[in-house]
């Protein structure tokens, strides 16, 4: 579906101009997606085309229902869509997050090229119908477009197209008008095949037909709550390519660099550092999701994505603080809610985890076993994936890509970031630098507390830190770093320690005392890390990059 270019003017809504010309009778919409005919490259010449949507994973108990809730008054579709996917021998195009597909839709064919959009939602999408013989695979088709000649050098580089994976899918379509705007609903049930391999396809969708983006959002959240379906940013692609590796489990997503061009508005600059939140928390969430319902024994990466998954939520938080009060962000009281309840279900998953790593190996070098938790305590007792797939963190994702689509309508300029940031970096190293002093003396509590304020300094400089000379921001964030390790180090003590109270026996004294002595060394690293923050040059001081 094509998302068209946007229009508004200021103080209204943002609004999507209409793909094709109007009819006679008001706006002409699209056909149906089965219909090959929809976007031909020729609807409009020279516009790149984008589709807007959500895709929610369906639990398989709920599929029946929600199937003939589609049916419900409504005339809906049935279509067979038939489809196999391409890519150099090297998988050049997965590589740069393209798919070249040729999909049977009916009787007829259509060749279709994907590639990455500004956000999760948002793809670019070029169809070229192709009638009814069965055709080749031509990458020409798209050629004019900037993904296309992309697709071009990448073949041409690549050493040509191979078929890499199938998918056999049957859609049940349903358009529906909100006040918003008209989507199209699709439940897709099927599978994606390689060789040997099936993995099966169970998926609803919501895409835009002509409106605003939120009516996708509005409408996705209605059927979410009552189906108890699940985010799922991964394309059908995507999950093709993994299964023709045999991959069943793909490492932890991390944060990826901000950087913020000179004179950048504070409402920019919030745009900019959400979407980079968003691209860190949504992939790993995906996947933890994922593991609880398939091949949990081969998830591998399961420990580092919960805990990048809550980095990413400690890093949005942070945004949140850092940027509050300030034009163009919004209210975050109620999402502060869901943020919190989620992150600390997580930092339970995470905090048996820390145990372990720390603990197991120590444990093991002296001949003694594990401690046996006690019921409810152990980490497999604690289940990230079914809290990721319930109603408290969705609502907070599909809260967070609304943030997302409201940060890219017209809204107040502000052009002063540069210095609101010089100003709040300021005052959050000072929060940090006054306690260089008097650290042995706090309590446990405070410690923890200052912890915090330690992350979130440095968040802030990965925010912030490219308006400023880099010379001097990397000089201070050496000593901010040395002094988050000392402190995460002390803080995983700290966890084990308080698990650990309770327990009786050999395995569990002998760790208690092996942490009292690691504790005691690890307070004045603390304090010497601290104190060389404290004194590290301050790079807010003087404007520029260099």
């Amino acid at each position: 579906m094509a998302l068209p270019e946007r229009t508004g003017e200021p103080g209204l809504p943002c609004q999507l101009r209409p793909r094709r010309p109007p009819a006679a009778h008001g706006v002409a919409a699209r056909p149906a997606r089965g219909d090959a005919g929809r976007e031909m490259s020729t609807d409009l010449p020279g516009t790149p085309m984008q589709e807007f949507e959500i895709k929610y994973q369906v639990p398989p108990q709920r599929r029946a229902a929600l199937e003939t809730a589609l049916q419900q008054r409504a005339t809906t579709q049935r279509i067979h869509l038939q489809a196999a996917y391409f890519d150099t021998p090297g998988r050049d195009l997965a590589r740069a997050g393209m798919a070249l597909r040729l999909r049977k839709e009916g009787r007829r064919w259509v060749q279709t090229l994907k590639a990455g959009g500004a956000d999760a939602l948002t793809r670019f999408e070029h169809n070229v119908a192709l009638g009814a013989g069965r055709p080749q695979v031509d990458p020409v088709r798209h050629a004019g477009t900037a993904p296309g000649d992309r697709l071009l050098a990448l073949v041409q580089a690549g050493g040509g197209l191979v078929e890499t994976y199938r998918t056999d899918v049957w859609r049940r379509l349903r358009r529906l008008r909100h006040r918003l705007g008209t989507v199209e609903m699709a439940l897709d049930v099927g599978e994606i095949l390689s060789g040997d391999r099936r993995l099966p396809v169970c998926e609803f969708e919501v895409e835009l037909v002509e409106g605003q983006a939120q009516a996708v959002l509005a409408v996705a959240e209605r059927w979410m709550n009552r189906f108890g379906l699940w985010l799922d940013v991964r394309s059908k692609a995507e999950r093709g390519d993994r299964l023709a590796q045999g991959v069943t489990s793909v490492p932890a997503t991390r944060a990826s660099a901000i950087e913020l061009p000179a004179g950048v508005g504070t409402g920019a600059a919030w745009r900019q550092v959400l979407a980079a939140a968003m691209a860190h928390l949504l992939p790993n969430v995906c996947e933890l999701c994922e593991a609880g319902v398939q091949a949990p024994e081969a998830d591998v990466h399961r420990v580092e994505q919960v805990h990048q998954a809550r980095v990413a939520l400690r890093r949005l938080r942070t945004a949140l603080r850092f940027f509050r009060g300030w034009p163009g962000v919004p209210d975050a009281t109620e999402a502060e809610v869901g943020i919190r309840e989620v992150f600390a279900h997580l930092g339970q998953a995470r905090d048996r985890d820390v145990v372990a790593a720390l603990l197991d190996p120590v444990w093991q070098a002296h001949g003694l076993p594990p401690v046996a938790w006690k019921t409810g305590e152990g980490r497999d007792e604690v289940d990230p994936a079914a809290m990721l797939r319930g109603p408290v963190a969705q609502t907070l994702l599909l809260r967070l890509l609304r943030w997302q689509i409201e940060a890219l309508e017209p809204g107040c300029q502000d052009p002063a970031f540069a210095a609101r940031a010089r100003k709040r970096i300021k005052a959050w190293h000072r929060a940090v630098a006054r306690h260089a002093e008097d650290f042995l003396a706090m309590e446990d509590p405070q410690r923890h507390d200052l912890r915090k304020r330690i992350k979130r300094l440095r968040y802030a400089v990965d925010f912030a830190g490219g308006l400023f000379e880099r010379r001097r921001v990397k000089a201070y964030l050496r000593a901010l770093a040395a002094a988050q390790e000392r402190f995460g180090e002390f803080n995983d003590l700290a966890v084990a320690q308080a698990l650990l109270q309770g327990y009786e026996g050999p395995s569990a004294w002998f760790a208690q005392g092996w942490l009292r002595g690691r504790r005691d060394m690890a307070l004045p690293a603390c304090q010497g890390a601290l104190q060389a923050l404290a004194q590290a040059p301050r790079f807010w001081k003087k404007a520029g990059r260099a």
